[in-house]
């Protein structure tokens, strides 16, 4: 799914780092640098011994929580982050922003533990947060509300989600906030597209292209340059319809102008389940499917991949993961699709193309009282949740 809006676009971010890629001089070598989790975590725990400022003690704690989950230690990540929000949640009036991002990352992270409830909750509190503290017409509560609609995406709450980005997309404009109103715009666009891809039926592949048709001719005022967007969409929708004339389009288009600095999607096959997987996602999920789920805990793996000059990816591969990795060809399939804008051409000396790092983890919602019972089970649909760890 595209993701024109930046708020949210690594797992725990303002002003956190990940780890830095450092391409070597003229070879197609790559160096992953990051603190040390030692480092972060004697950074965490001598702030919170001398009382530090609630500021000082979120942006210690995004960074170490963030240092865990890259080693896959979701759950010491996640009990980080709720430790701190339990001393610097009553801070929130005082440090909105702070307050939010620890919110948003502890999102995040519950995300890819399967742990619905509390990413559901954190986006809401997270969007309360700004709201509470912010003008009402701020772009930043427009951004969490965005995230919140992501967030009933995410959950398979499709008809609401595109209420959400539609009311969004009216606010914004009566705001004047043209740029606001164009992604919103744009995210209902890509669920469109997104539903005809995998309802494959004739009135949601035309819902899409008339839905795309109609901001191509009319762009959001002010806001032009999000068209680009909408284009590839469109493009998109063609190349799954066997016509890759408006991908070739955009990528002579974007070669005329020099290429892009950083990498611009513009096509990739979604990664598809296996057969069984499918099965039990039509089922909606009986005991039995359920009794039968695939180990879904600590399973993840680090996928690098360059993206050349000319927008094709090579050499995609595991770079680090826990646990079985039979569920990665899919993954891997799928990157080997992609095609992305020409880049700019590299400096005479460095190495072509950018090197992107991305963490899928293979998890499964937890459900209550499924089978009869007050224990919590996973549900028998597995997911793959993605995050960017390029820096």
């Amino acid at each position: 799914m595209l993701r024109p809006y930046h708020l949210t676009a690594i797992l725990l971010l303002t002003g956190i780092s990940a780890p830095s890629i450092a391409q070597n001089e003229s070879k197609r070598e790559i160096v992953v640098t990051a603190r040390p989790l030692k480092d972060t975590e004697a950074d965490l725990k001598a702030c919170i011994a001398r009382k530090c400022p609630p500021d000082q003690d979120i942006k210690a704690t995004l960074s170490h929580a963030e240092n865990l989950f890259v080693e896959g230690d979701y759950r010491d990540a996640r009990a980080t982050l709720a430790n701190a929000l339990g001393r610097n949640r009553k801070h929130k009036g005082q440090f909105p922003i702070e307050v939010s991002d620890l919110l948003r990352a502890n999102g995040n992270v519950a995300a890819h533990l399967g742990e619905s409830d509390i990413y559901r909750l954190s986006e809401l509190d997270m969007r309360d947060t700004l709201k509470g503290a912010l003008q009402p017409n701020d772009y930043r509560v427009f951004g969490a509300e965005i995230e919140v609609a992501d967030s009933r995406l995410k959950l398979g709450y499709l008809e609401e989600a595109s209420d959400k980005y539609l009311e969004i997309e009216r606010r914004a404009l009566l705001a004047n906030l043209p740029q606001i109103a164009a992604i919103a715009r744009l995210r209902d666009l890509s669920l469109r597209v997104q539903r005809a891809e995998t309802e494959k039926t004739a009135f949601r592949k035309k819902d899409a292209t008339d839905a795309i048709d109609l901001f191509l001719k009319a762009p959001t005022g002010g806001a032009e340059e999000f068209k680009i967007v909408a284009e590839v969409l469109k493009s998109r929708m063609d190349r799954k319809g066997g016509d890759s004339a408006t991908t070739d389009k955009l990528i002579a288009r974007y070669a005329a102008l020099g290429g892009t600095v950083n990498p611009v999607l513009l096509h990739s096959d979604p990664i598809a389940m296996n057969e069984a997987q499918a099965a039990r996602a039509l089922a909606g999920g009986s005991d039995l499917n359920r009794i039968s789920t695939q180990v879904v805990e600590k399973r993840w793996v680090d996928i690098g991949f360059w993206i050349g000059t000319d927008g094709k990816v090579d050499e995609p591969e595991i770079l680090r993961s826990q646990g079985d990795t039979d569920w990665t060809n899919a993954v891997l399939k799928a990157i080997k699709t992609r095609v992305y804008a020409p880049l700019k051409a590299a400096r005479a000396g460095t190495a072509p193309g950018v090197y992107a790092i991305e963490r899928y983890s293979l998890t499964a919602q937890y459900e209550n009282d499924v089978t009869g019972t007050r224990i919590r089970q996973r549900s028998p649909i597995a997911k793959i949740e993605r995050i960017d760890l390029t820096s």
